[in-house]
């Protein structure tokens, strides 16, 4: 089609976006919520399940290295944003016939007929049409994505601009970064065709259109009213929605049987019990299911003299060692590949012939590789003689191994470090419960039942009109380009403080064991 001769398509009134088929598709009473008393969404919060996968700060370099003609357009705000960024799009793709597959517009903005408006993440040019691409920093799409693309595709038919493909752009995760910004390779396609015939996306707008002008819907069966997880939120229309859910009525996670597994648990239930306080322990037949019982019942940590004895066969100089790792979508480091776990801090708490305790530690400050430094100075502050003791300590030993591998002249010093650490995980499993901890061994946990007062395990830092919940949401945007040297620092000081925290809880940890 020529679009020199298209009338240019205002934007219009009261649009529907990509987020309102998300919401609709969710729920209809959310949908109809937001369009006719839209209230502010509520600010997500990355929690203990924090993914430790991130961006990576050279995701737009990467992008480019796949199209270097590609032409980036601001994300519109404003009605009148919109309109200039809708204008811009159509004067881009007209000019498509002289340009090679190299060029792409990344936020193209395009309206139909309809009341619809959307930002394409990537357009490109196909052999006999436009190629329309979801950028995701994932391995794998969603079906808020393939609903997104739908919806590009619609509009964009809607405006006669023909299509020769739409689907997404994944990361390839074979793909080793060489260095020097040659990122071609990364990114896979993935054709969304035989799918996309499964949406439905012109009914789709005439029922949102519909239900919009209706009465409030009642709530559809199975609506995500806690948390919206394509959106990784809870739902901004709890409130107005004025719906009264009932919470499940649960077994106190700190009795629960499942304490003892889900399995035995299973044949409790059968053999009539309720909780483990009711459960004799002649029924329970491994030592640390006897032992959580008798914490549960009494409602008292439970302490094995056997713990003291396991210490004591360790004599010093004692260290408490933790690492904190990072994987990139887009590795920043050569040699690396997507997701990878790499790691970027430790921090550490020596132990001197003297007894006193000295604080050490190693952070990367520079956006370059940091292994072999990070690699370098644990080995110098590690010794060659001692316990090292790690909490769930695998982690660490597979990150040692993996430095030992990748570095030669390093491999001997490392290695010898392995056989030198001590998992505290398994001499707390083997000799320690606490009731608090209700069943559950992760470090968060264990602090939580041992030492609550450290916070060891919470981190929290307000910088530049950012909030990070995470050491790896703080070192990831310490690396960003831009980001003022004063901040950058703000946030390194904070890894710093959260190590030692952590470091001087496991000591804390230690000297409970001890007291068996």
């Amino acid at each position: 089609m020529d679009l020199t001769q298209k009338t240019p398509m205002p934007v219009p009134l009261n649009p529907l976006a990509e987020d309102d088929l998300r919401r609709w598709r969710a729920c209809v009473r959310r949908y109809w919520l937001h369009r006719n008393a839209p209230v502010q969404a509520m600010p997500s919060r990355s929690g203990p399940g924090v993914d430790r996968m991130v961006r990576g700060p050279g995701a737009e370099q990467a992008l480019r290295a796949s199209y270097p003609g590609l032409v980036t357009l601001d994300v519109p705000r404003t009605d009148d944003e919109w309109q200039a960024a809708i204008d811009i799009t159509e004067r881009l793709l007209v000019d498509i016939e002289s340009q090679d597959e190299a060029w792409a517009v990344a936020g193209a903005c395009v309206a139909s007929d309809e009341g619809v408006r959307v930002r394409i993440d990537l357009v490109t040019r196909g052999a006999q049409g436009f190629k329309l691409l979801r950028v995701r920093q994932a391995t794998a799409g969603t079906d808020a994505d393939v609903d997104a693309v739908a919806l590009w595709l619609h509009v964009m038919a809607r405006n006669a601009l023909r299509v020769q493909s739409a689907g997404l752009l994944l990361i390839d995760t074979s793909f080793v970064y060489p260095g020097h910004g040659c990122y071609a390779g990364l990114y896979r396609e993935v054709d969304l065709a035989p799918v996309l015939g499964t949406r439905p996306v012109g009914e789709w707008i005439v029922a949102m259109r519909q239900c919009e002008r209706g009465e409030l819907p009642t709530v559809p069966l199975g609506a995500p009213c806690g948390t919206d997880a394509s959106a990784g939120s809870p739902c901004e229309q709890l409130a107005p929605c004025g719906l009264s859910i009932a919470e499940p009525v649960l077994a106190d996670p700190a009795n629960s049987l499942d304490i003892v597994g889900r399995e035995l648990a299973s044949e409790l239930r059968t053999e009539g019990y309720v909780d483990l306080r009711n459960v004799p322990l002649h029924r329970l037949t491994a030592a640390r299911h006897r032992r959580a019982a008798r914490a549960v019942k009494h409602g008292l940590p439970v302490l094995d003299p056997g713990a003291a004895a396991a210490l004591h066969t360790l004599p010093g100089p004692r260290r408490w060692l933790r690492f904190e790792t990072i994987g990139f979508a887009v590795p920043p480091w050569a040699g690396t590949q997507p997701y990878q776990v790499l790691p970027f801090q430790w921090s550490c708490d020596v132990e001197g012939s003297d007894g006193r305790i000295v604080q050490a530690g190693f952070l990367a400050e520079s956006d370059g590789d940091p292994r072999h430094a990070f690699a370098a100075s644990l080995v110098e502050t590690l010794g060659t003689e001692g316990p090292v003791f790690a909490y769930n300590a695998g982690f660490e030993r597979n990150r040692i191994r993996e430095l030992a591998q990748r570095f030669e002249d390093l491999s001997p010093a490392l290695s010898a470090l392995l056989p030198r650490i001590v998992d505290m995980f398994a001499l707390l499993r083997d000799h320690y419960y606490h009731p608090a901890m209700a069943g559950s061994w992760s470090l968060r946990s264990v602090f939580r039942a041992m030492v609550p007062e450290a916070g060891a395990h919470e981190f929290e830092v307000h910088s530049h009109g950012r909030c990070f919940h995470s050491p790896l949401q703080a070192y990831a945007a310490s690396l960003e380009r831009g980001w003022p040297p004063a901040e950058a620092d703000k946030l390194r000081q904070a890894l710093r403080d959260h190590g030692r925290r952590h470091c001087a809880a496991l000591r804390q940890i230690t000297a409970v064991l001890e007291q068996a």
